[in-house]
């Protein structure tokens, strides 16, 4: 019997991989795909939420989200970074500086009403697959259009690392906020904003006992 992922995985090379690809990524199969922009490395996933999330709140497990991330390039590289067969590295989207997610316009009432948590009858980060793929299409659709309406753009604003910047000040004080800024910063030759983040990250690490080394930086 065919996995509902298969099912899905057909419609998202037909409606989703061709716009990823207009949009310049380079390497690119139905749930994953990297974009090599200079400094910035965009990065496209769509993950199933799998047995354990089904269990717990009743979405069927190969119902989808799909994640968007930015990698800072000209950060410092950390152990445990893949590369391709050009050596060009591949984050995995968890691992990006920038994170944000396509929001599902399908009205999925109908499905999410059987699920008992209210919460998660409101959800609207993930897309409803039904176990025989009979959807399938109508997904991956919509996961098209959210990417055409929403992702592409967000990519491009975060990949101004002055917006990036403006982003990450607005985020509440830690020492995630801290590095990140005084990475951007640092990239921008904004001296006075990188001596005021490399000194909160120092003050922020000596309190939650963090041991800062500034050559592995890895702000996520």
């Amino acid at each position: 019997m065919t996995s509902t992922s298969a099912l899905l995985n057909k419609p998202l090379r037909t409606r989703v991989c061709p716009i990823l690809r207009t949009a310049g990524f380079q390497q690119v199969d139905a749930r994953h795909a990297w974009s090599w922009r200079n400094d910035f490395i965009w990065v496209f996933n769509v993950r199933a939420v799998g047995a354990y999330f089904s269990g717990v709140t009743g979405w069927p497990p190969g119902s989808v989200c799909v994640w968007l991330g930015v990698y800072f390039a000209f950060a410092p590289r950390t152990s445990g970074l893949k590369t391709d067969d050009q050596g060009r590295l591949r984050p995995a989207e968890h691992l990006c500086h920038m994170r944000s997610h396509l929001e599902c316009g399908l009205n999925q009432a109908e499905r999410t009403r059987t699920l008992a948590n209210r919460t998660e009858r409101d959800r609207t980060d993930i897309w409803w697959v039904d176990p025989n793929g009979g959807n399938a299409d109508e997904v991956a659709a919509d996961i098209a259009r959210s990417l055409a309406v929403d992702g592409l753009s967000w990519y491009s604003r975060v990949s101004n690392p002055e917006h990036s910047l403006a982003l990450v000040e607005g985020q509440h004080d830690c020492f995630s906020k801290f590095t990140k800024a005084a990475l951007l910063a640092r990239h921008l030759g904004d001296e006075a904003r990188w001596q005021k983040y490399d000194a909160l990250a120092e003050a922020e690490a000596r309190r939650i006992g963090h041991s800062l080394d500034r050559s592995t930086w890895l702000a996520l």
